[in-house]
């Protein structure tokens, strides 16, 4: 789609609703590539090979409209989402390694399982831009 001539909030609306479509697919095709092998199409490598590397090229599309979005962004908002995935990439990486290390140590028996650190993830971006948010809209009070 051609952004020329749009305003801000037109392109923002745009990237949006972009970014919105190629992530229901990617959710759409990491559960074909889950569930098919079971319930589709018996274990059969080939079309579970297929359905992969399909939903590796839609979450490629969907980090591209991820970045357009940020790129289509004021320098406040990217510098805002830059800053919660920061937060994220770190948090992730020290309580997703030292959840890893209690649990090999034998200290709990619950299993760990990836769906856990992309839920830490997700939680974590959304109360890192919440917390912003609330700080800038504090600042502008005063």
């Amino acid at each position: 789609m051609n952004q020329t001539g749009l305003t801000f909030k037109q392109r923002n609306k745009q990237n949006t609703l972009n970014l919105a479509k190629w992530t229901s697919a990617w959710v759409i095709t990491l559960a074909i590539a889950s569930f098919g092998p079971h319930f589709l199409w018996q274990e059969q490598a080939v079309f579970s090979v297929v359905a992969i590397l399909i939903n590796v090229v839609v979450g490629i599309m969907m980090i591209l409209s991820n970045k357009r979005q940020l790129h289509g962004m004021d320098e406040l908002q990217q510098r805002m989402h830059l800053n919660a995935m920061a937060i994220t990439l770190g948090a992730s990486l020290v309580f997703g390694l030292a959840y890893s290390v209690v649990q090999s140590s034998g200290l709990i028996s619950f299993k760990e399982d990836i769906s856990h650190l992309v839920l830490f993830m997700g939680l974590t971006y959304l109360v890192s831009l919440l917390m912003m948010n609330k700080q800038l809209n504090d600042e502008g009070e005063e």
